[in-house]
């Protein structure tokens, strides 16, 4: 079992910024065309308008005001470090928007970047900052709400102790064996195969046993689900095993904006251009995502003459709803 390190990470610090129940559209790492989501998409009731509030004390450092991306987008950095973002927005409280105006105006247009200083815009825990709405690049109206750490890389904000009710077990949709070079055969044939999944009572799966050669590596389609909402979501951690040995990792806790060009080489690129599914790679080759942990053969699987193995995914959310797999 794996517990999650959230000790390292300050529990009571960020209050919620909305205050209505906390439902998501996205969750943090989600993955999205050609990114990683690097926030919590937050349902706002399918209205615009809700207060959205600061959920801990700061100065704004940043507001960004674009037709596109984030719309109307307000950065509040944090005396601890971290600074939070709200994208999306239908407008900002009086005093910044204020301010926004005021900005546009001297600079003679809509779209602007401004970064104020400590002393100009600060805020207090639970005070007004913006409204929510669905400006930018947003297909329906939500709050996009991000943490980020002092290198500005963004964090899963649940480590933080942003609550998102989840008792669902991931769902596990696709597994598929794939020969990685041209010796390498998967029953009989050196094109990848998609295995069968047979569904266990428990919520586990069984995939059909397959004969292999060479070496080899697994992908995986599968989405979360939290209990409030009827959308799919990505998952939190991915862990496969060889006959009892940990053999890879995938953990999405944090990652930086620069890597987010990994992302196609993360999945089966063509797999998604042709079929718009996204497999997994539970095999590293060359990539260097910081998501996936260094781990025995970087997830590659070398099969021998006539020995037998047992392959195990594990596949786990946020709140350790667990889904194993085994081949």
């Amino acid at each position: 079992l794996v517990v999650n390190a959230q000790s390292n990470y300050p529990q009571d610090y960020f209050g919620s910024p909305l205050e209505v129940p906390l439902i998501l559209a996205g969750n943090f790492g989600e993955l999205r065309s050609n990114h990683f989501h690097s926030g919590l998409d937050i349902k706002t009731q399918q209205r615009e308008g809700l207060r959205v509030i600061a959920p801990a004390d700061g100065f704004v450092s940043r507001i960004k005001v674009a037709h596109f991306g984030y719309g109307k987008a307000l950065y509040i950095t944090h005396p601890n470090g971290y600074t939070t973002v709200y994208g999306h927005l239908q407008s900002f409280s009086p005093e910044i928007e204020a301010y926004v105006k005021k900005q546009q105006y001297e600079q003679e247009s809509y779209e602007v970047e401004v970064f104020p200083t400590a002393n100009m815009l600060p805020v207090t825990k639970g005070s007004l900052i913006a409204y929510s709405g669905n400006s930018g690049g947003s297909g329906g109206p939500h709050l996009h709400f991000e943490i980020r750490d002092k290198e500005e890389r963004p964090m899963n904000p649940m480590l933080f102790g942003i609550d998102i009710k989840d008792t669902t077990k991931p769902v596990v949709s696709g597994i598929y064996a794939i020969p990685l070079d041209e010796n390498a055969t998967v029953n009989k044939t050196s094109s990848k195969q998609k295995l069968r999944l047979i569904p266990l009572k428990s919520g586990d799966y069984n995939a059909e046993s397959i004969e292999a050669f060479g070496n080899i590596g697994f992908g995986i389609e599968t989405t979360d689900r939290q209990d409030l909402a009827a959308n799919a979501n990505g998952v939190y951690n991915i862990q496969t095993f060889l006959n009892g040995n940990q053999n890879f990792e995938v953990d999405f806790s944090v990652f930086s904006f620069d890597e987010s060009a990994c992302l196609n080489q993360f999945i089966d690129y063509e797999h998604y251009v042709t079929k718009r599914q996204r497999i997994q790679k539970l095999f590293k080759k060359n990539n260097p995502l910081s998501i996936l942990k260094p781990t025995l053969n970087d997830g590659v699987i070398s099969v021998k003459d006539s020995i037998s193995s047992i392959y195990k995914i594990r596949v786990s959310d946020f709140k350790n709803n667990e889904t194993f797999v085994s081949v």
